[in-house]
């Protein structure tokens, strides 16, 4: 018996209450994306407030601005971990007809076993876009410290497809077999964070071991304009030998959007108006810590440890929650009344709640760089930085993961204007990926670009992720 209707019937009524796009926090600026993410040590000035703030004092200008002119600071990815953009349209794009209609492609066995061995995975399917709306950095003195301040919008979404589901949509249900669709993961959030940091050089505390050494802070303000959250879910399917069909449902999901968004629920009678604008009223607060340490030797080493985004969001205007817990056993599929007893049985039901917490993506950075031409005693074409670098997540929130990441890269300027970057990535979320920028720096301005994996834009609709980052800052 085929029972795709009835499972989409519970994860359809589940995620149907997930319609907002959620977010991330603190992402890298596209000089470090592109030479690896090596951010403990190859951020600086501005894009230092977000990734070790200790850099802060290090600037080499009185002043940075990074805002959305001439080009604004993005950070852009959408990708999964199972299946390419070529072999997503192969499956799910359809077939034409023959008379310019487009319909569904039917699938041997054979295509529906390939299909269902690509989903081995965690079968990740990520979305994040962070945006910088304002940065400034002054440095007016290294008895005084540096200051920093930036806003940035997050907006993020992570998806898990348990292989299960697939297998029972591919294949329909097999007797005394059941089902599990714990593997399921669906959060979203939108977040808008508010950064102050402040860096002082201590080196004068080393009797002279360092050319400089400093410390930095960064403290946040975070403002959730919409997040979501699959809290538990235990739903399982299980086809009995009389071929009946038993559902449980364990299911607890949190919500939490602003109020400008107007959103009415069918539990409360009150009218609801929408009133967007760029500055929303939060359903959420939090609060958040960077700290780094960095410092300098021989003018040719640098090192760097940051830890940044430790904190968290409390929802807690008219958060929402949906559960649904109980079973259902369906006797005869035939019965099309039973489908309406399933609904009613299992939709979620929804409710105000006391509020839930939500985590920032917590990451450890550690980085050293080293200038070979300054090694080299100028005896090299223009000015070459190498870097390694290494990120420990400490939680699996959105935009983050506890899979370490390793990185080595290089930034090469034949002339002062024109850096090359480039660098490889091993671990983390894409296992290997080689990045690749440039830059164009003429003392006032600068401008950068970088994608974060070249093999996946050269693998064209071969690839399973699209990702770019661009960004610009002043210098005075």
């Amino acid at each position: 018996m085929n029972y795709r209707k009835y499972i989409l019937t519970i994860i359809l009524s589940s995620s149907i209450i997930f319609a907002q796009n959620g977010g991330t926090i603190s992402f890298p600026d596209a000089r470090t994306v592109a030479m690896g993410s090596q951010t403990a040590v190859t951020s600086t000035g501005v894009y230092s407030i977000l990734g070790n703030p200790a850099n802060l004092a290090m600037q080499g200008t009185t002043i940075e601005i990074s805002t959305i002119l001439p080009l604004p600071s993005i950070n852009a990815v959408t990708g999964n971990d199972f299946m390419s953009f070529n072999e997503l349209d192969y499956y799910f794009g359809g077939v034409d007809d023959g008379n310019g209609n487009t319909i569904g492609r039917y699938l041997n066995e054979t295509e529906k076993e390939t299909l269902l061995s690509q989903f081995d995975n965690e079968n990740i399917i990520q979305t994040s876009t962070a945006i910088n709306l304002f940065s400034i950095s002054v440095s007016p003195g290294k008895e005084i410290g540096s200051f920093g301040f930036s806003i940035n919008d997050i907006v993020g979404q992570r998806t898990g497809v348990p292989k299960d589901l697939v297998d029972l949509l591919l294949f329909g249900n097999q007797l005394e077999r059941t089902y599990h669709l714990n593997d399921f993961v669906l959060s979203t959030s939108y977040l808008r964070e508010y950064d102050f940091s402040y860096a002082r050089d201590f080196s004068s505390l080393f009797n002279g071991f360092f050319d400089s050494f400093s410390a930095g802070i960064t403290l946040k303000l975070v403002h959730g304009y919409a997040y979501s959250e699959i809290e538990t879910i235990g739903t399982t399917i299980t086809t009995m030998s009389d071929h009946s069909i038993l559902i449980k449902n364990d299911l607890k999901a949190n919500l939490a959007v602003s109020q400008d968004f107007g959103i009415e629920w069918d539990w409360d009678s009150r009218k609801k108006i929408s009133n967007i604008s760029p500055f929303l009223s939060p359903a959420g607060t939090g609060f958040g810590l960077n700290i780094g340490f960095a410092a300098k030797l021989d003018s040719i080493w640098t090192l760097g440890l940051s830890i940044t985004d430790i904190g968290s969001v409390n929802w807690d205007t008219e958060p929402v929650s949906y559960e649904s817990h109980g079973s259902f056993l369906i006797t005869d599929v035939t019965d099309s009344t039973m489908s309406d007893s399933l609904s009613a049985a299992l939709e979620p039901t929804g409710s105000y709640s006391d509020g839930f917490t939500s985590s920032l993506p917590t990451v450890l950075r550690l980085g050293v760089s080293f200038r070979l031409d300054r090694f080299l005693n100028g005896n090299f074409p223009g000015e070459m930085l190498l870097a390694l670098g290494y990120n420990q997540g400490f939680n699996n929130s959105l935009n983050n993961t506890t899979k370490p990441l390793f990185s080595i890269g290089f930034e090469w300027k034949p002339i002062s204007q024109f850096p090359i970057r480039s660098g490889f990535t091993f671990g983390g979320f894409d296992g290997f990926a080689w990045s690749l920028g440039i830059g164009l720096d003429v003392d006032f301005l600068e401008l950068n670009f970088a994608s974060a994996d070249v093999i996946s834009a050269l693998q064209g609709n071969d690839t399973r992720v699209v990702q770019f980052t661009v960004g610009s800052r002043w210098k005075f």
